[in-house]
């Protein structure tokens, strides 16, 4: 299990693919072996163990990218142009094998490295009729995660909750979220030290921002503890023109937030300092112009297996 936390972030941008640097606050644009899709198309991007895999143009493939071994190569998508359907990337410690999950139909495909192919799980789990905030998810170990959302069933047992499959038994759980609103509002997933966290944003109360936290001495999540809970108010002035499109922790647990101007499409990353109570600017020494996705990203050795 991983205990390091983010120092980069992928930025996806108008022109090309960055690795935002925490720690140096400086921006580097890939060279990529690959062609992005048009920004009309959305785009998905996924990391394990410093492997990156991301949607390609039609979505008929994805691109396995090593940006340290600079090793490449494409996957033929189970069913090609899905463009909603959630998608998994984990790596399976007991079998040294990568994964590639996704759900269609309520039904489980995965694909294997070393078998170089798609199959059907036989796994059937009746948790699969939902629908997903964000297809990405995160990764941590050997489990993926994602915020399922059943609002639109009649009486579900569970409106909102963390689905979560395991790249190891290939079988699904629940978790319990930490709270619960009818209302509209965002999520982000991370990993910390090796412990799931959720960064929520609710535009129903004050436009807050809250932190939630695993209990530590509740390995199975069905508590949350929120760290902390950022009142927005003080900050409008501030955001009035932006909306908040993504947030994690870095570095020495600051929250870090992206926020994208209404007006002309433009981004920029801030991070809250607790102590101040205040939001400052990161200066990255470049702007996040066309901002199109964003997420975090542990560097580690890793082999693509080709």
């Amino acid at each position: 299990m991983s205990n390091q936390q983010p120092s980069q972030l992928i930025s996806l941008q108008q022109d090309g693919l960055y690795l935002l640097d925490f720690n140096k606050t400086t921006s580097l644009k890939l060279n990529l072996p690959f062609t992005l899709p048009p920004p009309t198309e959305p785009v998905c991007i996924l990391h394990c163990r410093g492997i990156m895999c991301l949607t390609l143009e039609g979505h008929n493939d994805l691109a396995i990218w090593n940006p340290s071994s600079k090793e490449f190569k494409r996957i033929m998508m189970f069913n090609s142009r899905q463009t909603t359907n959630p998608l998994g990337f984990g790596y399976d410690r007991f079998s040294d094998d990568y994964k590639i999950v996704t759900i269609i139909d309520r039904k489980t495909f995965i694909y294997t490295f070393k078998e170089k192919s798609w199959r059907e799980s036989v796994t059937r789990d009746t948790s699969l009729d939902c629908k997903f905030k964000n297809r990405t998810g995160t990764v941590e170990d050997h489990c993926m995660y994602w915020i399922a959302d059943r609002s639109y069933i009649k009486n579900p047992c569970k409106e909102n909750t963390i689905l979560c499959f395991d790249f190891v038994n290939e079988e699904y759980k629940e978790l319990n979220l930490p709270i619960t609103c009818k209302q509209k509002f965002s999520s982000w997933l991370g990993v910390l030290r090796g412990e799931l966290y959720i960064i929520e944003h609710y535009p129903c109360i004050n436009n807050d921002i809250c932190v939630w936290r695993q209990k530590s001495s509740d390995k199975k999540i069905k508590k949350w503890q929120s760290e902390p809970w950022i009142n927005m108010t003080k900050h409008l002035k501030e955001f009035k023109n932006f909306e908040v499109v993504f947030a994690c922790i870095a570095r020495n647990d600051d929250v870090f937030i992206v926020v994208k101007d209404t007006r002309n499409g433009d981004g920029k990353v801030m991070v809250y300092n607790k102590a101040r109570e205040k939001f400052i600017e990161v200066p990255f020494g470049s702007s996040l112009k066309g901002f199109r996705c964003m997420s975090d990203y542990i560097c580690q050795s890793g082999t693509s297996q080709t």
